[in-house]
């Protein structure tokens, strides 16, 4: 799923309709998305270095606390610093000291959070396979104890691998699974030496004796060949500047998962690529006349990529920000090390380049490592700006842990009334130590967040990781869709998203959900649904179109009132109609319940259930089975659509016979009245035939409780 999708839902859930079973319904009303007033506190976290002496039983006296430069009088200071105790001399001082030891290691366990996040997108094959070792190592250096960890892969798609968990085996296992997972990898880093050379190919058409690996002197680049070239930059830093837009939007998203866990944080951020200049270092292959021009003015394909350049610094300093406002800190990880791929290109200011350029990169004449300084420089000011370290050129996981831990193993938190201050702006700090011998650092900015965008960044993060903070819950907000027909190349399913009933008398329910195909948002929609009477479930519809192929559909829902928050992901697949004879779409099983219904917009008190796959029926309701039978545009004959139940005997549910010679597909329904089946497991089998020729089968599992 991509970015365009969180944001579309976020942005429409903000904006709802609205409907109300307490009431008369009406056409729309504020959504009213924004949190009570709350006394929350401002914070910032404070690395404190020195001898024990130096760092023990600090107060407030002992900090200079300045926001955009304006003393900040009043604010207390909580100790989260964890010191190793002296060597006792007898046996009851060791016990005690055992004692304390143990304590020590509990409280810290429970006050480090950890997000390893793998920008695929921007690891090379080398860098994906050592980011992944290293985090392995790097995984019980980290999790002594109790403390939390969360797995997420940014690749084609955005997948939480592992949500928040303490199981040190579980996390472990995940990382080698995710190896040789081929659903989390995307070439795209590890194609960019393609990139460069072809670039550097495209300069020498004019002299095909020319080899691509060497550099080329001035005298041998024609001007139609670089007029090409800096087309092709241009396409390719495009490319890069969008990738980083979305790839770090995603990444925004996913840290709001992180709103509501106390301190400390820590984001583990593995990358290659990833660089705040996107597409620029592809001009360091030009240079003089060749990107400014005769007249000194930049020519266009090269004024484009500078221009999209300076942009990419406001995508990063968006993450910057969130993490200011979470109290974040980013441990960036370069993946590949030292031996990352160089491009054989003439570096700015070499001989080829006649005049060199304000940015030159005086490497040797067959090898350009301006990408590589450009991506390490992203990850070094990523890192500074929150608080963290950077780690670049293989270094290893035991000095990285050691770093790591150093830094949150004795931090105190300052917090204080941010009435006054303005919200949802990046404020400088400046912190100072005043007691002799100690040494302090934290992050460079401060960002407050206002009630409305705390909860915009929780609702986006449910988008960006549904089901990412392992919330139990989750699993109560049910995803499902009726098939309904087919059109002009198109399916047509009515979606469903269903909540059970809250003991809480009166809810709100803002629910939303996106169809994605292909990670590209293709439809989303949403509502409000309140009442006003308890354990009544909520239940929104919309009519939606898919394509033919896999999709997803993402839905979160939230309870104003309570401040609940349900997210969910539901994948399924189309079947592509001219691949067989005969296909058959997802089949849905249903049961009548009375609730608050929203159906595209429409108000109702009662309706059908989606029943997902597992769930137990209820024997004293009847049960409804819905499918759709498609043909392929060479299957003209007449179908036979027979369905049967089939426990410890068969039992017809019924026959259609279908004519589809100008439709290509046909909803089939079927109705198993109350208390047919007993308790127990059933198939339901439905098979497709012409004449004696049988072409498709299918069996859906239904379950009958006790």
């Amino acid at each position: 799923m991509t970015v365009d999708v969180k944001t579309a839902l976020a942005i429409a859930i903000i904006s709802l309709g609205s409907a109300s079973l307490a009431g008369p319904p009406e056409n729309v009303r504020d959504s009213k998305l924004v949190e009570h007033a709350t006394s929350r506190l401002a914070q910032i976290d404070v690395t404190v270095m020195g001898d024990e002496k130096a760092t023990t039983g600090l107060t407030a006296a002992d900090f200079e606390l300045r926001i955009i430069d304006k003393l900040v009088p009043h604010f207390i200071v909580d100790d989260f610093c964890h010191r190793a105790p002296e060597a006792p001399d007898t046996a009851i001082e060791q016990a005690r000291t055992a004692v304390a030891t143990s304590t020590a290691q509990a409280r810290s366990a429970t006050t480090t959070t950890y997000l390893f996040y793998f920008d695929m997108a921007h690891l090379t094959q080398v860098g994906r396979q050592t980011a992944i070792e290293s985090a392995r190592e790097l995984l019980p250096k980290l999790l002594t104890g109790h403390q939390q960890a969360m797995i997420v892969a940014n690749a084609v798609e955005l997948k939480t691998i592992t949500p928040l968990t303490s199981d040190r085996a579980r996390l472990d296992a995940s990382l080698a699974a995710l190896v040789d997972d081929v659903n989390n990898f995307d070439p795209y880093a590890a194609t960019e030496s393609l990139r460069m050379a072809e670039i550097i190919e495209v300069m020498a058409t004019a002299n095909p004796d020319i080899p691509a690996n060497r550099g080329l002197r001035g005298s041998q680049v024609t001007s139609s060949g670089i007029h090409e070239a800096l087309k092709l930059a241009r396409r390719y830093a495009s490319e890069e500047r969008w990738r980083q837009e979305r790839d770090l939007r995603r990444l925004s998203m996913v840290l709001g998962r992180f709103a509501d866990i106390d301190p400390t944080k820590a984001v583990l951020y593995f990358a290659d690529t990833m660089r705040q200049n996107a597409g620029e270092h592809y001009l360091s292959y030009f240079g003089g006349t060749n990107v400014a021009g005769v007249s000194g003015k930049p020519v266009p394909a090269a004024d484009a990529i500078q221009f999209d350049a300076a942009t990419g610094a406001l995508a990063l300093d968006r993450v910057i920000n969130d993490a200011a406002a979470l109290g974040i800190r980013f441990y960036t990880v370069e993946g590949q090390g030292p031996t990352g791929d160089l491009s054989p290109i003439e570096a700015r200011g070499s001989a080829s380049n006649a005049r060199g350029g304000a940015r030159g990169n005086q490497t040797g004449p067959t090898v350009n490592s301006q990408h590589v300084h450009d991506a390490q420089d992203t990850l070094v000011s990523l890192a500074a700006e929150t608080g963290g370290r950077a780690f670049l050129n293989g270094v290893s996981a035991r000095r990285m842990a050691t770093q790591i831990s150093g830094d949150l193993s004795c931090v105190y938190l300052l917090s204080f009334d941010p009435a006054g201050f303005p919200q949802d702006a990046p404020l400088a700090v400046s912190v100072i130590a005043k007691r002799p011998n100690l040494k302090i650092s934290t992050r460079g900015r401060l960002v407050i967040q206002s009630d409305a965008a705390r909860l915009t960044r929780r609702v986006l993060s449910a988008f960006a990781a549904p089901g990412g903070n392992a919330n139990p819950s989750n699993a109560a907000l049910r995803v499902g869709l009726f098939p309904i027909s087919y059109a002009s190349g198109k399916f047509k399913a009515r979606v469903q998203i269903a909540v059970p009933g809250s003991a809480v008398p009166t809810t709100k329910w803002e629910i939303g959900a996106s169809l994605v195909a292909r990670g590209v948002v293709r439809q989303d929609g949403s509502g409000r649904i309140e009442l006003v009477r308890p354990n009544v479930p909520i239940v929104y519809e919309q009519d939606m179109e898919f394509s033919p192929g896999e999709y997803d559909l993402v839905a979160v829902a939230h309870e104003t009132e309570t401040d609940t928050m349900l997210s969910q992901d539901s994948h399924g697949a189309w079947p592509k109609l001219d691949d067989r004879p005969v296909s058959i779409g997802p089949i849905a099983v249903s049961q009548p319940r009375p609730g608050g219904f929203l159906r595209n917009g429409v108000e109702a008190t009662q309706g059908a259930v989606i029943v997902s796959d597992g769930e137990p029926l209820r024997p004293e309701s009847p049960t409804a089975v819905m499918a759709l039978v498609c043909r392929s545009h060479d299957e003209k004959r007449p179908l036979h659509v027979v369905r049967t139940l089939v426990g410890e005997q068969e039992t017809p549910v019924g026959t259609t016979e279908l004519d589809l010679a100008t439709e290509r597909c046909a909803q089939v329904v079927d109705l198993i009245p109350e208390k047919t089946m007993g308790a127990g497991r059933y198939g339901f089998v439905l098979r497709v035939l012409a004449g004696e020729d049988q072409l498709a089968e299918t069996t859906r599992t239904l379950v009958v409780q006790n």
